[in-house]
């Protein structure tokens, strides 16, 4: 019997240019996420990882873009949603960190009514318990002086602290899906482990699945059970925690891990960084669109946009691996 609380089926996201083209920002994304599972999302800025997670929530711009395939939650199908059917999804069934807490949190609300918005929303409190509620998730967080906290604005707060009330929000409704967009983006390392361990354990409590988006290799090392790594709107390679960090076959993987510093290393090397940037969308329009950086391309990458490749349970998009690998 399957797991999956959530199933990507070829989605495809477009959004139309000023001259009403359609311009693919993702193609052929196909994941699945298991009940209490965290999957790993990682690539650079521009590889299509937030638009990914938007359009999980159904919350990119319908009138610029379209979304094509099946985005699959407890069995129904999520494009088929209206927008009244998924406000009874959002920050119930399905919750998101943002990148930013100081641009997500409302300005010149105190933090204790837009938590309290959230919980009324969905039936979680009333109007003679809300304040209690509040405070009683603020404190799960590890938020100190919370019965104060609730009547504080978010500029009063540090980055860390804004970042568990966003956390706390999140997790109100008890939500079988977190998305965490970048959560420890622009926190210091200690702030970032303390959100981290704060995450883990929400989730061995409420057994709450969750897709971490970073491009930061360390923290997904830390959480993830399965990795996904996006390039250019794709994914590239696909497989499990061990596998990725120590055997990793799509040569944008190898480098990205080739430019994280190892501290156990013994080779005073320096970093070999990926060469070049992400292009932008809609340029590529033929050919494997990571051959102007690789250093493992040849005549067939110019040609034609790999197909991905079953390796055991690995998943790879790459000619290299066409011979030995079965095509998905």
């Amino acid at each position: 019997m399957s797991l999956d609380l959530l199933t990507v089926e070829h989605v495809n996201i477009s959004f139309k240019n000023d001259k009403s083209l359609n311009i693919p920002a993702v193609r052929d994304l196909s994941f699945h996420i298991q009940q209490g599972e965290t999957v790993g999302l990682v690539g650079e800025s521009g590889c299509g990882k937030s638009v990914t997670a938007l359009s999980l929530m159904q919350l990119v711009e319908k009138n610029t873009s379209s979304i094509e395939g099946n985005i699959v939650f407890e069995g129904e199908n999520l494009n088929t949603f209206s927008e009244k059917e998924m406000q009874e999804v959002r920050g119930n069934k399905i919750s998101m960190i943002f990148q930013e807490p100081m641009t997500s949190l409302n300005p010149v609300h105190k933090i204790g009514k837009q938590i309290s918005e959230v919980l009324f929303l969905h039936g979680f409190a009333t109007k003679a318990n809300s304040k209690e509620k509040t405070i009683e998730i603020l404190r799960k967080v590890g938020i100190p002086r919370a019965e104060s906290i609730v009547d504080e604005y978010p500029h009063q707060l540090s980055g860390g602290m804004r970042q568990r009330v966003m956390i706390a929000m999140a997790m109100a409704c008890n939500p079988k899906l977190l998305i965490a967009d970048e959560p420890t983006t622009a926190l210091d390392v200690t702030i970032q482990a303390q959100i981290l361990d704060l995450m883990k354990n929400l989730q061995k409590q409420y057994h709450t699945a969750i897709l971490l988006i970073t491009h930061d290799l360390g923290v997904i090392s830390e959480m993830a059970d399965r990795v996904i790594v996006m390039y250019y709107g794709q994914i590239v390679e696909q497989a499990d925690v061990r596998t990725i960090f120590k055997n990793p076959k799509h040569p944008y993987t190898i480098g990205l891990l080739n430019s994280v510093p190892n501290i156990y290393s013994e080779s005073n090397d320096r970093l070999t960084p990926i060469e070049g940037n992400v292009p932008n969308i809609g340029v590529i329009k033929e050919g494997c669109p990571f051959r102007f950086r690789c250093q493992q391309v040849h005549a067939k990458c110019h040609e034609h946009n790999p197909s991905l490749f079953k390796l055991d349970s690995q998943l790879v998009r790459c000619w290299l691996y066409e011979e030995q690998g079965v095509k998905v």
